[in-house]
């Protein structure tokens, strides 16, 4: 081209180019100089972009310097070649293209070129998409202007890419892009449907900024690798489809902060690794009734934070990720009723999860999850009514469970099979579910220091702890158990140290211990309820009440003879020496137990219990026996019974008379001498026959005593 042919705007690039100056078309006026009424300017500003791309691979400045050759072949002196063009730049001397406020008409085509010096566009209008395929140049920067988008697919920039500020109204592609300096897109607005912005395979060895990015469309980052850090601060993203940004096989050397974005779509990360903190703090994504942040198998090795006013309207997935130091989702808001609002199955947390004040519309689940630290839900408020609200099957806590502070629940708290290393504490906590669901399920758990629901704690449906072990304490004192028809409290197996079991109220419902191992039970007889007690075992009660106020602890309202209860309170009596109250609950299990046999059976158990209190009561057969010793002698001392032979015999004895007949085992000789007659006859039959009632019963009594013992 030669210069003739220039336009008086064009002669101005061409002489400054040489020597590297800034070649200024502005007016000055702000609405003149807005690139967006770029179509408006006059020849006087107006650049051809078959005059850039000459002056740009003109033969004297198409090699590229020697320094940046050799950097290239070399990655240990790439960052030092990264400032050489910034130093060339600054000498009048160097070419470098500089222009400001200039409208590019025409196809800038730069695709497979290499280009030696820097090229720079401020506050610039381009006719066409810039085409830069495959080209290598050192710096290039569109800072401001206003682009139909821009093709710049495989190039190789050995500075900086700035295209911040600017309006893209298409596609930005970068696919496969490596850029030793930073990709900048700070304020910058792009407006694509579709792939607006598309990074797949881009390399940026000192970082990506996207600060208050403007993207109408799908921004794609997917297999990015940044050293440095990647930040999109305050970017607003809108999808016309179903993706917003996507950031899947991510790796970053670095920080990744995405704070207080505003993102219409989904987010996804899949495979994505970060080494520093990665940040999403105070982010709002807008994806109902779908996959809002698609994030399985990320590594976050400097934690995950999804705090702040973190906002998710559509489900949160990290499953079968890793997540170093700490998971933050303190304050988060996840929204997806009917749903799952977070999905954290299998996820790795080598530290803390951190949900303090976490509110939750739909299933948070953390099944077969590994937590190395402690799980803090405090003030956590977690609604799925009928379904399960948070599910930790299985999980696996090092550190402890905090459930406190206000903690609610509408739905299941499933911590089926976990296994907690120090306390689970529902301290305070409200629980509720649909009528008769269950509110917490944490069957065959393993808890290492104890369960706590106590201080104000309220449960509104059935509370499971079968096969439940906890070392030390189960911990239920002032607390609200309700679930009406119900069990208010399902402990079948339970294993513990101590069971405190005096809440606020009585439970309405039943309290299920069937076969549970407790050391020390605390009750409180003014909360008492129906209870099923089978096969329960404890070493002590506390307190120690009389046994005639135990037997109505031992009452389940059923028909149902269960002996077990019996037999354990009686020996723990017997353990405390307490003997009297042992026999007492025996003698009150043998009544319970005759409640359940035949008449003839009925009546004979009866008699036992009359005459000596099933052989618990001793000196009540002593007292029957002295009292007919009594009516028997007064019978015979009044109407003497004649000698069976007539001058034969001992001397009669009324009282002697009486003993031998009531005492069948030994013989006294006076029963054999006489025989009475009339009413005295009648007396002496009656006598021998409640003798050996006496005898039989009183050995009877003996013996199941005695077996006992």
């Amino acid at each position: 081209m030669r210069v003739e042919e220039l336009s008086a705007a064009e002669r101005r690039v061409w002489e400054a180019f040489p020597r590297g100056e800034l070649v200024d078309f502005r007016t000055g006026k702000p609405d003149e100089d807005d690139p967006a009424t770029g179509a408006s300017w006059g020849a006087e500003r107006t650049v051809r972009a078959g005059v850039i791309t000459e002056l740009l691979l003109r033969e004297e400045s198409a090699r590229l310097p020697a320094r940046w050759e050799e950097s290239a072949r070399s990655p240990a002196l790439r960052e030092e070649s990264v400032r050489v063009p910034a130093q060339w730049e600054e000498s009048a001397r160097l070419p470098a293209l500089r222009l400001k406020g200039a409208r590019v008409t025409e196809l800038l085509d730069l695709t497979h070129a290499t280009i030696g010096h820097p090229a720079r566009f401020l506050s610039c209008d381009f006719e066409q998409v810039p085409r830069l395929y495959w080209a290598r140049c050192q710096q290039l920067s569109f800072t401001r202007s206003r682009l139909p988008g821009l093709s710049a697919s495989n190039a190789q920039i050995g500075g900086h890419l700035r295209l911040e500020s600017c309006l893209f109204t298409g596609r930005v592609e970068l696919r496969g892009a490596h850029i030793a300096g930073s990709l900048t897109l700070d304020h910058a607005q792009v407006r694509a449907p579709g792939l607006a912005i598309d990074c797949d395979r881009l390399q940026a060895d000192r970082g990506i900024a996207a600060i208050e990015l403007r993207a109408e469309g799908h921004v794609r980052l997917s297999n990015v690798k940044v050293g440095g850090t990647l930040i999109m601060d305050d970017a607003r993203l809108t999808a016309t489809d179903r993706h917003a940004l996507t950031l899947d096989g991510l790796v970053a050397d670095g920080n990744v902060f995405c704070r207080c974005m505003t993102v219409t779509g989904m987010i996804s990360l899949r495979n994505t690794r970060v080494t520093g903190p990665f940040a999403l703090t105070g982010t709002t994504i807008d994806h109902p009734g779908e996959m809002a942040f698609r994030g399985s198998r990320i590594t976050a090795e400097g934690g995950l934070y999804l705090g702040g006013t973190f906002s998710a309207n559509g489900t949160v997935r990290l499953a079968d990720s890793r997540v170093d130091r700490e998971l933050n989702l303190t304050g988060a808001r996840l929204d997806n009723p009917g749903g799952d609002a977070l999905q954290a199955e299998e996820i790795q947390v080598e530290g803390t999860i951190e949900a303090r004040g976490l509110t939750a519309r739909g299933r948070v689940d953390l099944s077969q999850a590994r937590v190395t630290g402690s799980l803090r839900l405090a003030g956590a408020d977690l609604s799925a009514p009928g379904k399960v609200a948070l599910d930790a099957d299985g999980i696996s806590i090092g550190g402890a469970l905090a459930c406190v502070d206000g903690f609610r629940s509408a739905g299941v708290v499933r911590l089926v099979d976990a296994t907690i290393g120090t306390i689970a504490d529902f301290s305070g906590a409200r629980l509720s579910n649909t009528p008769g669901g269950k509110t917490l399920d944490a069957a065959a758990a393993t808890i290492g220091s104890g369960l706590f629901c106590g201080h104000g704690f309220t449960s509104d449906g059935e509370i499971t702890l079968i096969g439940t072990q906890v070392r030390r304490h189960v911990y239920f004192n002032d607390a609200t158990l309700a679930n009406p028809g119900g069990r208010a409290l399902a402990a079948w197996q339970l294993e513990a140290s101590e069971l405190y079991l005096r809440p606020k109220s009585a439970p309405e419902g039943t309290v299920d211990l069937r076969h549970a191992r407790i050391g020390v039970l605390r009750d409180d007889p003014a909360t008492w309820s129906p209870r099923l007690q089978d096969g329960l075992t404890y070493e002590a009660l506390d307190p120690t009440l009389p046994a005639a106020r135990r037997l109505a602890w031992l009452e389940d309202g059923s028909d149902e003879y269960v002996p077990q209860p019996y037999e354990q309170l009686a020996n723990t009596y017997r353990r405390l020496g307490h003997d009297e109250d042992a026999r007492t609950v025996l003698l009150a299990k043998q009544r319970r137990r005759r409640a359940t046999l035949r008449r003839p059976a009925r009546a004979w158990g009866v008699l036992q219990d009359v005459t000596v209190g099933y052989g618990f009561r001793p000196l009540r057969a002593a007292a029957w026996f002295v009292a007919l010793l009594v009516v028997g002698a007064t019978v015979f001392a009044l109407d003497r019974p004649p000698p069976a032979e007539a001058g034969k015999g001992p001397v009669f004895n009324a009282v002697v008379y009486a003993l031998d007949l009531l005492f069948p085992l030994i013989d006294f000789g006076q029963e054999k001498a006489f025989q009475p007659v009339g009413g005295a006859q009648w007396v002496a039959y009656g006598l021998v026959l409640a003798g050996w009632i006496l005898v039989t019963t009183i050995v009877t009594g003996i013996t199941r005593a005695l077996s006992r013992q």
